[in-house]
Protein backbone atom coordinates (compact mmCIF):
# COMPACT_ATOMS: atom_id res chain seq x y z
CA UNK A 1 0.00 0.00 0.00
CA UNK A 2 1.37 3.42 -0.90
CA UNK A 3 1.89 6.30 1.50
CA UNK A 4 -0.69 8.29 -0.44
CA UNK A 5 -3.36 5.63 0.06
CA UNK A 6 -2.81 5.45 3.79
CA UNK A 7 -2.69 9.24 4.14
CA UNK A 8 -6.02 9.40 2.32
CA UNK A 9 -7.25 7.06 5.02
CA UNK A 10 -5.87 9.39 7.68
CA UNK A 11 -7.82 12.31 6.27
CA UNK A 12 -10.95 10.18 5.98
CA UNK A 13 -10.56 9.03 9.55
CA UNK A 14 -10.03 12.50 10.94
CA UNK A 15 -12.93 14.14 9.14
CA UNK A 16 -15.31 11.20 8.86
CA UNK A 17 -15.70 9.98 12.43
CA UNK A 18 -18.74 12.16 13.08
CA UNK A 19 -20.99 10.40 10.41
CA UNK A 20 -31.29 -4.15 0.93
CA UNK A 21 -32.16 -5.40 -2.22
CA UNK A 22 -31.27 -8.43 -4.34
CA UNK A 23 -29.22 -6.17 -6.59
CA UNK A 24 -26.56 -6.01 -3.88
CA UNK A 25 -26.38 -9.80 -3.62
CA UNK A 26 -28.10 -12.66 -1.82
CA UNK A 27 -27.77 -13.15 1.95
CA UNK A 28 -26.16 -16.47 2.97
CA UNK A 29 -27.54 -18.63 5.76
CA UNK A 30 -24.61 -17.86 8.07
CA UNK A 31 -21.41 -15.85 8.23
CA UNK A 32 -19.20 -17.53 10.85
CA UNK A 33 -17.16 -15.37 13.20
CA UNK A 34 -13.40 -16.00 13.17
CA UNK A 35 -11.48 -17.19 16.19
CA UNK A 36 -9.61 -13.93 16.74
CA UNK A 37 -8.54 -12.17 19.92
CA UNK A 38 -10.37 -9.09 21.16
CA UNK A 39 -8.99 -5.64 20.29
CA UNK A 40 -9.74 -4.47 23.82
CA UNK A 41 -7.40 -6.71 25.84
CA UNK A 42 -5.55 -5.27 28.82
CA UNK A 43 -2.09 -3.78 28.17
CA UNK A 44 0.83 -6.08 28.75
CA UNK A 45 3.15 -5.62 31.70
CA UNK A 46 5.17 -2.45 31.10
CA UNK A 47 8.26 -4.39 32.09
CA UNK A 48 7.93 -6.41 28.90
CA UNK A 49 8.96 -4.60 25.75
CA UNK A 50 8.01 -6.36 22.49
CA UNK A 51 10.66 -6.30 19.80
CA UNK A 52 10.49 -5.88 16.05
CA UNK A 53 7.34 -4.74 14.27
CA UNK A 54 5.12 -5.47 17.28
CA UNK A 55 7.27 -3.25 19.49
CA UNK A 56 7.40 -0.45 16.90
CA UNK A 57 3.62 -0.37 16.41
CA UNK A 58 2.94 -0.62 20.14
CA UNK A 59 5.28 2.29 20.82
CA UNK A 60 3.52 4.38 18.17
CA UNK A 61 0.09 3.51 19.62
CA UNK A 62 1.23 4.73 23.03
CA UNK A 63 2.40 8.11 21.67
CA UNK A 64 0.33 10.71 23.60
CA UNK A 65 0.13 13.32 20.83
CA UNK A 66 -2.78 12.43 18.53
CA UNK A 67 -1.45 14.06 15.35
CA UNK A 68 2.06 12.70 15.82
CA UNK A 69 0.66 9.23 16.58
CA UNK A 70 -1.61 9.25 13.52
CA UNK A 71 1.14 10.45 11.19
CA UNK A 72 3.66 7.90 12.48
CA UNK A 73 1.15 5.04 12.33
CA UNK A 74 0.09 5.87 8.78
CA UNK A 75 3.70 6.09 7.66
CA UNK A 76 4.74 2.79 9.30
CA UNK A 77 1.70 0.82 8.14
CA UNK A 78 2.30 1.99 4.58
CA UNK A 79 5.70 0.29 4.74
CA UNK A 80 4.37 -3.07 5.96
CA UNK A 81 2.86 -5.94 4.01
CA UNK A 82 0.63 -8.97 4.79
CA UNK A 83 3.49 -10.80 6.49
CA UNK A 84 3.33 -8.27 9.32
CA UNK A 85 -0.33 -8.89 10.19
CA UNK A 86 0.29 -11.02 13.29
CA UNK A 87 2.80 -8.66 14.99
CA UNK A 88 0.69 -5.60 14.09
CA UNK A 89 -2.45 -7.23 15.47
CA UNK A 90 -0.56 -8.30 18.58
CA UNK A 91 0.50 -4.69 19.14
CA UNK A 92 -3.09 -3.52 18.83
CA UNK A 93 -4.23 -6.17 21.30
CA UNK A 94 -1.71 -4.86 23.84
CA UNK A 95 -3.24 -1.38 23.88
CA UNK A 96 -6.69 -0.28 25.02
CA UNK A 97 -8.62 1.29 22.15
CA UNK A 98 -12.20 2.52 21.97
CA UNK A 99 -14.82 2.67 19.25
CA UNK A 100 -14.09 5.26 16.59
CA UNK A 101 -10.40 5.61 17.38
CA UNK A 102 -8.42 6.69 14.34
CA UNK A 103 -5.89 3.95 15.01
CA UNK A 104 -8.55 1.30 14.45
CA UNK A 105 -9.70 2.93 11.22
CA UNK A 106 -6.12 2.87 9.91
CA UNK A 107 -5.77 -0.76 10.96
CA UNK A 108 -8.97 -1.59 9.07
CA UNK A 109 -7.72 0.28 5.98
CA UNK A 110 -4.36 -1.48 6.10
CA UNK A 111 -5.69 -5.00 6.73
CA UNK A 112 -8.50 -4.49 4.24
CA UNK A 113 -5.98 -3.67 1.52
CA UNK A 114 -4.71 -7.26 1.38
CA UNK A 115 -7.26 -9.50 3.17
CA UNK A 116 -10.57 -7.64 3.43
CA UNK A 117 -12.65 -10.75 4.14
CA UNK A 118 -10.69 -11.56 7.29
CA UNK A 119 -10.65 -7.91 8.33
CA UNK A 120 -14.42 -7.73 7.89
CA UNK A 121 -15.01 -10.87 9.96
CA UNK A 122 -12.74 -9.51 12.70
CA UNK A 123 -14.63 -6.22 12.72
CA UNK A 124 -18.04 -7.86 12.90
CA UNK A 125 -16.92 -10.31 15.58
CA UNK A 126 -15.38 -7.79 17.98
CA UNK A 127 -17.55 -4.69 17.58
CA UNK A 128 -21.29 -4.25 17.75
CA UNK A 129 -23.20 -2.52 14.97
CA UNK A 130 -22.68 1.03 16.26
CA UNK A 131 -19.07 0.55 17.32
CA UNK A 132 -17.94 -1.15 14.12
CA UNK A 133 -18.86 1.69 11.75
CA UNK A 134 -15.51 3.56 11.69
CA UNK A 135 -13.45 0.36 11.42
CA UNK A 136 -15.80 -1.17 8.88
CA UNK A 137 -15.65 2.04 6.85
CA UNK A 138 -11.90 1.61 6.57
CA UNK A 139 -12.13 -2.06 5.60
CA UNK A 140 -14.80 -1.59 2.93
CA UNK A 141 -13.18 1.54 1.53
CA UNK A 142 -9.86 -0.28 1.14
CA UNK A 143 -11.65 -3.23 -0.44
CA UNK A 144 -13.30 -0.86 -2.89
CA UNK A 145 -9.86 0.24 -4.09
CA UNK A 146 -8.76 -3.29 -4.93
CA UNK A 147 -11.87 -5.35 -5.81
CA UNK A 148 -15.04 -3.24 -5.70
CA UNK A 149 -17.43 -5.71 -7.31
CA UNK A 150 -16.58 -8.47 -4.82
CA UNK A 151 -16.85 -5.93 -1.99
CA UNK A 152 -20.30 -4.82 -3.13
CA UNK A 153 -21.44 -8.43 -3.51
CA UNK A 154 -20.20 -9.20 0.00
CA UNK A 155 -21.98 -6.13 1.36
CA UNK A 156 -25.22 -7.42 -0.13
CA UNK A 157 -24.64 -10.84 1.35
CA UNK A 158 -23.60 -10.12 4.94
CA UNK A 159 -24.71 -6.59 5.92
CA UNK A 160 -27.18 -6.93 8.81
CA UNK A 161 -30.01 -4.85 7.32
CA UNK A 162 -31.02 -2.69 4.37
CA UNK A 163 -29.71 0.56 5.86
CA UNK A 164 -26.34 -0.96 6.68
CA UNK A 165 -26.20 -2.52 3.22
CA UNK A 166 -26.49 0.89 1.59
CA UNK A 167 -23.86 2.34 3.92
CA UNK A 168 -21.42 -0.48 3.18
CA UNK A 169 -21.85 0.08 -0.55
CA UNK A 170 -21.29 3.80 0.09
CA UNK A 171 -17.89 3.00 1.65
CA UNK A 172 -16.98 0.69 -1.24
CA UNK A 173 -17.91 3.30 -3.85
CA UNK A 174 -15.74 5.90 -2.10
CA UNK A 175 -12.76 3.57 -2.23
CA UNK A 176 -13.53 2.59 -5.80
CA UNK A 177 -13.63 6.24 -6.85
CA UNK A 178 -10.24 6.85 -5.16
CA UNK A 179 -8.59 3.88 -6.90
CA UNK A 180 -7.01 3.50 -10.31
CA UNK A 181 -9.87 1.14 -11.21
CA UNK A 182 -12.31 3.01 -13.43
CA UNK A 183 -16.02 2.45 -13.40
CA UNK A 184 -17.58 3.64 -10.11
CA UNK A 185 -19.86 6.14 -11.84
CA UNK A 186 -20.61 3.70 -14.66
CA UNK A 187 -21.60 1.12 -12.08
CA UNK A 188 -23.96 3.61 -10.42
CA UNK A 189 -25.51 4.45 -13.78
CA UNK A 190 -25.97 0.77 -14.60
CA UNK A 191 -28.22 0.10 -11.61
CA UNK A 192 -31.93 -0.05 -12.25
CA UNK A 193 -34.24 2.77 -11.23
CA UNK A 194 -34.72 2.84 -7.49
CA UNK A 195 -33.01 3.72 -4.20
CA UNK A 196 -29.80 1.79 -4.96
CA UNK A 197 -29.04 3.85 -8.05
CA UNK A 198 -30.02 7.10 -6.33
CA UNK A 199 -27.75 6.33 -3.38
CA UNK A 200 -24.85 5.30 -5.60
CA UNK A 201 -25.21 8.41 -7.76
CA UNK A 202 -25.20 10.61 -4.66
CA UNK A 203 -21.88 9.12 -3.53
CA UNK A 204 -20.11 9.10 -6.89
CA UNK A 205 -21.30 12.55 -8.03
CA UNK A 206 -20.16 14.19 -4.79
CA UNK A 207 -16.77 12.51 -5.23
CA UNK A 208 -16.55 13.71 -8.84
CA UNK A 209 -17.32 17.29 -7.81
CA UNK A 210 -14.47 17.20 -5.30
CA UNK A 211 -12.06 15.47 -7.66
CA UNK A 212 -12.86 16.95 -11.09
CA UNK A 213 -14.51 20.26 -10.18
CA UNK A 214 -18.15 21.39 -10.47
CA UNK A 215 -17.94 22.61 -14.08
CA UNK A 216 -16.74 19.21 -15.25
CA UNK A 217 -19.54 17.41 -13.43
CA UNK A 218 -22.21 19.72 -14.82
CA UNK A 219 -20.88 19.11 -18.34
CA UNK A 220 -20.93 15.35 -17.70
CA UNK A 221 -24.55 15.45 -16.52
CA UNK A 222 -25.71 17.59 -19.44
CA UNK A 223 -24.07 15.15 -21.86
CA UNK A 224 -25.88 12.10 -20.46
CA UNK A 225 -28.09 10.43 -23.07
CA UNK A 226 -31.80 11.22 -22.92
CA UNK A 227 -33.08 7.68 -23.40
CA UNK A 228 -33.47 7.20 -19.64
CA UNK A 229 -35.38 10.21 -18.35
CA UNK A 230 -35.49 9.01 -14.73
CA UNK A 231 -31.72 8.51 -14.65
CA UNK A 232 -30.96 11.94 -16.08
CA UNK A 233 -33.42 13.59 -13.71
CA UNK A 234 -31.80 11.85 -10.73
CA UNK A 235 -28.33 12.83 -11.95
CA UNK A 236 -29.35 16.49 -12.37
CA UNK A 237 -30.77 16.63 -8.86
CA UNK A 238 -27.65 15.17 -7.32
CA UNK A 239 -25.37 17.37 -9.38
CA UNK A 240 -27.34 20.45 -8.26
CA UNK A 241 -27.00 19.54 -4.57
CA UNK A 242 -23.33 18.51 -4.81
CA UNK A 243 -22.28 21.61 -6.77
CA UNK A 244 -24.19 23.85 -4.33
CA UNK A 245 -21.91 22.61 -1.55
CA UNK A 246 -18.87 24.17 -3.23
CA UNK A 247 -20.21 26.87 -5.60
CA UNK A 248 -23.77 28.07 -4.99
CA UNK A 249 -23.67 30.58 -7.84
CA UNK A 250 -22.78 27.88 -10.34
CA UNK A 251 -25.42 25.55 -8.89
CA UNK A 252 -28.05 28.31 -9.04
CA UNK A 253 -27.22 29.02 -12.68
CA UNK A 254 -27.47 25.28 -13.48
CA UNK A 255 -30.88 25.07 -11.78
CA UNK A 256 -32.18 28.21 -13.53
CA UNK A 257 -31.03 26.91 -16.90
CA UNK A 258 -32.89 23.62 -16.56
CA UNK A 259 -35.74 24.17 -14.10
CA UNK A 260 -38.37 24.53 -16.84
CA UNK A 261 -37.03 21.63 -18.89
CA UNK A 262 -37.68 17.88 -18.70
CA UNK A 263 -34.98 17.35 -16.05
CA UNK A 264 -35.59 20.44 -13.94
CA UNK A 265 -38.16 19.20 -11.45
CA UNK A 266 -36.71 19.52 -7.96
CA UNK A 267 -33.62 21.55 -8.85
CA UNK A 268 -34.65 24.69 -6.86
CA UNK A 269 -35.33 22.39 -3.91
CA UNK A 270 -31.89 20.73 -4.13
CA UNK A 271 -29.97 23.98 -4.49
CA UNK A 272 -32.06 25.89 -1.95
CA UNK A 273 -31.92 23.22 0.76
CA UNK A 274 -28.13 23.00 0.38
CA UNK A 275 -27.64 26.79 0.22
CA UNK A 276 -29.59 27.11 3.49
CA UNK A 277 -26.61 25.59 5.30
CA UNK A 278 -24.32 28.53 4.46
CA UNK A 279 -26.59 31.56 3.88
CA UNK A 280 -30.30 30.88 4.42
CA UNK A 281 -31.54 34.40 3.67
CA UNK A 282 -29.59 34.50 0.39
CA UNK A 283 -31.12 31.16 -0.56
CA UNK A 284 -34.62 32.47 0.14
CA UNK A 285 -33.94 35.65 -1.87
CA UNK A 286 -32.83 33.51 -4.80
CA UNK A 287 -36.03 31.47 -4.63
CA UNK A 288 -38.16 34.63 -4.29
CA UNK A 289 -36.72 36.03 -7.51
CA UNK A 290 -37.77 33.00 -9.56
CA UNK A 291 -40.89 33.07 -11.73
CA UNK A 292 -43.90 31.61 -9.97
CA UNK A 293 -44.21 27.85 -10.54
CA UNK A 294 -44.85 24.62 -8.70
CA UNK A 295 -41.11 23.97 -8.95
CA UNK A 296 -40.37 27.25 -7.17
CA UNK A 297 -43.03 26.53 -4.53
CA UNK A 298 -41.46 23.17 -3.74
CA UNK A 299 -38.05 24.83 -3.51
CA UNK A 300 -39.34 27.42 -1.03
CA UNK A 301 -41.03 24.79 1.12
CA UNK A 302 -38.10 22.35 1.21
CA UNK A 303 -35.47 25.04 1.74
CA UNK A 304 -37.47 26.48 4.63
CA UNK A 305 -38.03 22.98 6.04
CA UNK A 306 -34.26 22.46 6.00
CA UNK A 307 -33.80 25.82 7.73
CA UNK A 308 -36.29 24.91 10.45
CA UNK A 309 -34.45 21.66 11.07
CA UNK A 310 -31.08 23.41 11.17
CA UNK A 311 -31.88 26.61 13.11
CA UNK A 312 -35.49 26.68 14.25
CA UNK A 313 -35.24 30.00 16.09
CA UNK A 314 -33.78 31.90 13.12
CA UNK A 315 -36.17 30.29 10.66
CA UNK A 316 -39.18 31.18 12.80
CA UNK A 317 -37.97 34.78 13.12
CA UNK A 318 -37.63 35.08 9.35
CA UNK A 319 -41.25 34.65 8.25
CA UNK A 320 -42.87 37.45 10.34
CA UNK A 321 -40.06 39.82 9.37
CA UNK A 322 -40.28 39.19 5.62
CA UNK A 323 -42.78 41.00 3.37
CA UNK A 324 -44.07 38.77 0.61
CA UNK A 325 -46.67 38.70 -2.10
CA UNK A 326 -47.36 35.00 -2.04
CA UNK A 327 -44.00 33.49 -2.96
CA UNK A 328 -43.33 32.68 0.72
CA UNK A 329 -46.67 30.93 1.29
CA UNK A 330 -45.17 27.39 1.22
CA UNK A 331 -42.82 28.47 4.01
CA UNK A 332 -45.67 30.22 5.84
CA UNK A 333 -47.51 26.89 5.94
CA UNK A 334 -44.54 25.25 7.67
CA UNK A 335 -44.04 28.25 9.94
CA UNK A 336 -47.68 28.13 11.06
CA UNK A 337 -47.42 24.44 11.86
CA UNK A 338 -44.16 25.01 13.74
CA UNK A 339 -45.78 27.48 16.17
CA UNK A 340 -49.16 25.75 16.46
CA UNK A 341 -48.41 23.87 19.66
CA UNK A 342 -47.68 27.02 21.66
CA UNK A 343 -49.95 29.41 19.74
CA UNK A 344 -52.78 27.72 17.83
CA UNK A 345 -54.71 31.01 17.38
CA UNK A 346 -51.66 32.72 15.87
CA UNK A 347 -50.84 29.69 13.73
CA UNK A 348 -54.35 29.60 12.26
CA UNK A 349 -54.23 33.33 11.60
CA UNK A 350 -51.00 32.93 9.65
CA UNK A 351 -52.38 29.97 7.76
CA UNK A 352 -55.57 31.83 6.86
CA UNK A 353 -53.54 34.29 4.79
CA UNK A 354 -52.14 31.64 2.44
CA UNK A 355 -53.39 32.35 -1.07
CA UNK A 356 -53.51 28.86 -2.51
CA UNK A 357 -56.80 27.28 -1.43
CA UNK A 358 -55.55 23.70 -1.13
CA UNK A 359 -52.43 24.70 0.79
CA UNK A 360 -54.40 27.05 3.04
CA UNK A 361 -57.14 24.58 3.92
CA UNK A 362 -54.68 21.71 4.30
CA UNK A 363 -52.54 23.73 6.70
CA UNK A 364 -55.50 25.03 8.71
CA UNK A 365 -57.01 21.56 8.85
CA UNK A 366 -53.77 20.07 10.14
CA UNK A 367 -53.39 22.73 12.86
CA UNK A 368 -57.05 22.67 13.92
CA UNK A 369 -57.22 18.87 14.03
CA UNK A 370 -54.22 18.61 16.37
CA UNK A 371 -55.62 21.44 18.50
CA UNK A 372 -58.99 19.67 18.65
CA UNK A 373 -57.30 16.53 19.93
CA UNK A 374 -55.42 18.47 22.62
CA UNK A 375 -58.15 20.89 23.72
CA UNK A 376 -61.56 20.06 22.26
CA UNK A 377 -63.42 22.90 23.97
CA UNK A 378 -61.13 25.69 22.78
CA UNK A 379 -60.94 24.25 19.27
CA UNK A 380 -64.74 23.86 19.11
CA UNK A 381 -65.19 27.52 20.06
CA UNK A 382 -62.80 28.62 17.34
CA UNK A 383 -64.34 26.38 14.69
CA UNK A 384 -67.83 27.67 15.51
CA UNK A 385 -66.89 31.22 14.50
CA UNK A 386 -64.51 30.29 11.66
CA UNK A 387 -65.40 30.50 7.99
CA UNK A 388 -63.89 27.13 7.15
CA UNK A 389 -65.97 24.99 4.78
CA UNK A 390 -68.35 22.62 6.62
CA UNK A 391 -66.74 19.58 4.99
CA UNK A 392 -63.30 20.60 6.29
CA UNK A 393 -64.68 21.12 9.81
CA UNK A 394 -66.22 17.64 9.65
CA UNK A 395 -62.85 16.15 8.66
CA UNK A 396 -61.12 18.05 11.49
CA UNK A 397 -63.49 16.54 14.05
CA UNK A 398 -63.78 13.04 12.64
CA UNK A 399 -60.34 11.86 13.79
CA UNK A 400 -61.13 12.79 17.37
CA UNK A 401 -64.63 11.32 17.12
CA UNK A 402 -63.27 8.03 15.81
CA UNK A 403 -60.66 7.96 18.56
CA UNK A 404 -63.33 8.39 21.23
CA UNK A 405 -65.45 5.68 19.63
CA UNK A 406 -62.48 3.27 19.61
CA UNK A 407 -61.70 4.05 23.23
CA UNK A 408 -65.33 3.45 24.22
CA UNK A 409 -65.42 0.14 22.33
CA UNK A 410 -62.17 -0.97 23.95
CA UNK A 411 -63.49 -0.03 27.39
CA UNK A 412 -66.71 -1.97 26.73
CA UNK A 413 -64.69 -4.98 25.67
CA UNK A 414 -62.74 -4.91 28.91
CA UNK A 415 -65.90 -4.93 31.08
Amino acid sequence: MSNRTVLVAVVAALVGLGAGHQIWGARPAAYPAPNLPSPRSKPVDEGFAPIGVEGEIREILLEPDTLARTEALARRLSELGPESLEPVRAAYEDVLLDQGDTELVLFGEWWGSFDPNAALRWTQHHWNTDEQVPVLRGVMRAWGRSDPITAITTAGAVAPNDVQRLLWVDYVLRGWDESVIDGATSYALSLGAGPQRQWALTVTIRRRVMRDGPESVIAWAEALPEDDEALKLNAYRRVAAAVAEVDVDLAAAFAERHMDGPYGRGLPHRVGATWIKSDPEAAMRWLAAMPASENRNTGVMEAYRAWLARDRKAAQAYVPATPHDGWLDPAVALYARSISLRDPHGALEWASGIRDVDLREGTMGNIARKWYMRDQGAAEAWLAQSDLPPDLIRKIKIVHTNKRAREAAEAQGRL
